[in-house]
């Protein structure tokens, strides 16, 4: 097969996707996203890299850095146009982009998490700060990743001081219980087509509330409830995705998700591979195989063809 890579210079990943790619018998091309343009008419809508018709490819694995969404599931959305098959769909990943419409999926398909609220009014923001408990308090820009974006704020003129200044520079934010009991520790659980393929757990080394690697935390083997891998499953089912990093912490309540990555990493020295031992990047081919057979029996290949309400928020 030959399978293209529409990526945002996640190098390491792009890498490990070619190498596992070949020793599958597959030829495995990057196709930088910045490089890539669109001619959308009816009668001849083309796709374009480096300025030429694309040339046909069997499957596309979308990795889009979250800097590059918007541009990203637009060319996504183009493949798709074109009868392509990829192995999640642009609908999914802006859904698991948007975090605040991410949570709103999470209760229609009745997956706990923090409590989180959410207001545009600062007359408002003292109710939804009790509404999820009161202070400390987590606060996330609603489009963030590795943990860039997040806060902790220890009292009520602390949070609304970060709220007031993010409201000055228009970015949304959602607040979201703090749970001290898992303070600087999550679960990462990597979901490829409906399947955990590997979890690890994440720490931070410095105190940080924050687990993630890229922030300094390091990464353990763990071995996960059925109930941990089961909510991972289905947090991925209940926004359609297909491949994604499903960040769970556990509380005195029981597993809560905090956050799907719907473009993970998986490489590095305190990646999931490496603490794992687990081929992560030839699942995701292996996947993308399966995935374009059964695109080519007309069989729907995209988890949100499943969720009946997927369409509608």
């Amino acid at each position: 097969m030959r399978i293209g890579i529409l990526t945002t210079s996640q190098r390491d990943e792009d890498e490990r996707l070619i190498e596992a790619g070949k020793k599958k018998g597959h030829e495995v091309i990057p196709l930088p996203l910045i490089k890539c343009s669109i001619s959308a008419c009816t009668d001849d809508p083309i796709l374009y890299f480096e300025g030429k018709r694309i040339e046909p490819f069997d499957a596309i694995i979308p990795r889009v850095n979250v800097n590059y969404t918007d541009y990203g599931t637009t060319i996504l959305r183009q493949f798709q146009a074109l009868k392509y098959y990829t192995t999640d769909s642009a609908y999914s990943i802006e859904v698991g982009r948007d975090k605040l419409r991410c949570l709103q999926h999470f209760i229609r398909g009745a997956i706990p998490f923090p409590k989180t609220g959410f207001a545009y009014s600062k007359e408002d923001y003292d109710n939804i700060i009790k509404t999820v408990g009161g202070t400390p308090i987590i606060i996330k820009l609603i489009e963030g990743t590795e943990g860039i974006g997040v806060f902790l704020a220890d009292d009520n003129k602390q949070a609304k001081n970060i709220l007031k200044t993010f409201k000055q520079l228009s970015a949304p934010l959602i607040i979201q219980e703090f749970i001290e009991e898992s303070s600087g520790t999550d679960l990462r659980i990597f979901v490829v087509g409906n399947k955990v393929v590997a979890s690890m757990e994440r720490k931070s080394l410095d105190g940080d509330f924050r687990a993630n690697i890229a922030l300094g935390g390091a990464g353990y083997q763990v071995k996960i409830t059925p109930e941990e891998e089961q909510l991972a499953l289905d947090a991925c089912r209940t926004i359609g995705i297909n491949i994604a990093g499903v960040d769970i912490i556990r509380s005195k309540r029981g597993p809560l998700v905090i956050e799907i990555n719907v473009s993970p990493d998986f490489c590095g020295e305190q990646g999931l591979e490496s603490i794992t031992g687990v081929d992560v990047a030839g699942a995701i081919i292996d996947y993308a195989v399966y995935g374009k057979s059964r695109f080519d029996q007309g069989i729907g290949v995209w988890m949100e063809d499943k969720v009946p309400y997927a369409n509608t928020a």
